[in-house]
């Protein structure tokens, strides 16, 4: 379904209003549910009083004809106001500076304002294995198949870049022995543990977890950094995640902890199941624990596609700051971010696709109207 964006405005314009008739109600919804960021789009447009006005304005204008009038009238106090709505872009990113919106896609041709003459390419599936014995192994280099067997558990890559535990000889499984997994940053990996839990770890992160379960009545992991867990259930034995500042115990349970030392929280988001922390917070469905430094807990409704968006391949902002913003960022492409004067102040909203290489995922820097500098791997953020 072919659509003209100006029309799009129009609609919406009329639907903020209430002026909207049954026609172009239909057409809107039939816009709507081409495309998930169609409403994504749809519902920053007519969540904002501010905005509802300016679109108000808009929809009593012909686009074509009158949109140098709107902008010398109108966008002089406010820099630029994007009201091209771009249907099916790879990305789309809503950015709220000062109480407007620019919209970004990456179907707009825009001019860049910076120059990267070595561009950085995103992320990528590795990671550095650790056995017992102290042996590494660089499992982006590594064969497929077999990697090594060590008290009766035999670890496998796969060729979708998994990492795979199996016991093979239940008689050979004498003592405990930890198997170290860990990502640099710009790194992503998977792993399937011998109890057949699966866990998906994100850029600067390390697990450790013993190469068996089996002699063992908990099946406890240490974790820093961030990672997804889909826990196979086990009556007899819990699941214990361990990080700096929580232990959370489950028996069967998907859920996401962040858990990195810069951030402010300890985040744990549940999906299905439920979870135990620090012996005193029980966590359901659909909710979010964030545990403060001073070790104050706060529960709230959980954004799951937020939590989960690194696993699946795109940066969700949420009403974040910069420096938010950043240590994603900066995680993700390993580089580092550096701060010349005061902090400018931003707040981001929308989504923005980590296959994309840093020049493109830097758009959300230029549209929020932050001024940034590049130097070799540095970014560095001016007033």
């Amino acid at each position: 379904m072919k659509q003209d964006y100006d029309k799009i405005i129009t609609l919406i314009g009329h639907y903020n209003s209430g002026k909207i008739d049954e026609a172009d109600r239909k057409e809107l919804e039939a816009w709507i549910a081409l495309d998930q960021n169609n409403q994504l789009v749809f519902d920053r447009l007519t969540s904002d009083d501010q905005l509802r006005t300016e679109l108000e304005i808009m929809h009593e204008f012909n686009a074509e004809d009158n949109f140098s009038e709107f902008e010398r009238t109108h966008m002089a106090p406010v820099k630029r106001l994007w009201l091209r709505i771009a249907v099916a872009a790879s990305i789309i990113l809503v950015c709220t500076v000062g109480g407007y919106y620019y919209l970004l896609s990456e179907k707009i041709n825009t001019q860049t304002d910076f120059a990267v003459n070595n561009d950085i390419v995103p992320g990528k599936n590795a990671a550095t294995l650790t056995l017992a014995n102290g042996k590494k192994i660089a499992l982006a280099d590594a064969h497929n198949g077999e990697l090594a067997k060590e008290a009766g558990v035999v670890i496998t890559k796969t060729s979708d870049g998994q990492l795979i535990y199996e016991i093979k000889d239940q008689g050979d499984l004498a003592g405990v022995k930890n198997n170290t997994l860990s990502t640099a940053r710009g790194e992503t990996y998977r792993v399937r543990l011998p109890d057949g839990s699966l866990v998906w770890i994100n850029a600067a992160t390390t697990l450790s977890y013993p190469a068996s379960f089996a002699s063992l009545k908990k099946r406890t992991v240490e974790l820093d950094g961030e990672a997804y867990f889909e826990v196979s259930r086990d009556k007899t034995r819990p699941f214990i995640v361990k990080t700096a500042k929580q232990q959370l115990v489950v028996l069967g349970t998907h859920f996401n902890i962040n858990s990195y030392t810069d951030e402010e929280h300890t985040v744990t988001t549940l999906l299905e199941g439920s979870v135990k922390i620090n012996d005193a917070t029980l966590l359901k469905p659909g909710e979010q624990a964030q545990l403060s430094a001073n070790g104050s807990m706060n529960v709230r409704t959980a954004n799951i596609e937020e939590a989960l968006g690194w696993k699946n391949g795109f940066f969700l902002f949420d009403k974040d700051d910069l420096p938010a913003v950043m240590r994603q960022i900066s995680r993700w492409y390993n580089i580092n971010v550096k701060y010349e004067g005061e902090i400018p102040k931003a707040s981001f909203d929308g989504k923005v696709y980590r296959n994309l290489n840093l020049s493109k995922a830097l758009e959300v820097l230029k549209y929020a109207n932050v001024k940034f500098r590049i130097e070799g791997k540095t970014i560095i953020i001016m007033p």
